[in-house]
């Protein structure tokens, strides 16, 4: 009796931390190819705009010409991405704009004059 009793804890503790385990490896859903759209716009402008899928994590990063980080953004909450940067308050020169996931990068260089 305590031999088939232990047998069904041990199989309990077992399917439980199986499936605990399976809970947290959630499978993410990560694009092959980000269709990323760099344009600048009138004035100091530049829109950037992209489709990903929902819930993937996308970084979009901005670089001045001596490669310092200016702007960084993550998206995971929609499936379109879709933004006007201004940067009127910055110098002229060349700004890189950096779209990545975990397996595609797009970058395009600007130039404000």
């Amino acid at each position: 009796m305590k031999t088939t009793l232990k047998t069904i804890a041990l199989s309990l503790m077992i399917a439980m931390s199986t499936l605990a385990v399976a809970g947290e490896k959630t499978e993410k859903m990560i694009s092959p190819e980000l269709k990323v759209q760099i344009s600048p716009l009138a004035g100091s402008k530049v829109a950037v705009t992209f489709n990903k899928l929902e819930g993937e994590l996308v970084k979009v990063k901005i670089y001045d010409a001596y490669g310092a980080l200016i702007y960084a953004d993550k998206d995971v909450n929609s499936s379109k991405y879709a933004k006007a940067f201004d940067l009127s308050a910055y110098p002229a020169g060349k700004y890189s704009y950096s779209v990545s996931n975990d397996v595609y990068s797009v970058t395009k260089t600007v130039e404000k004059k």
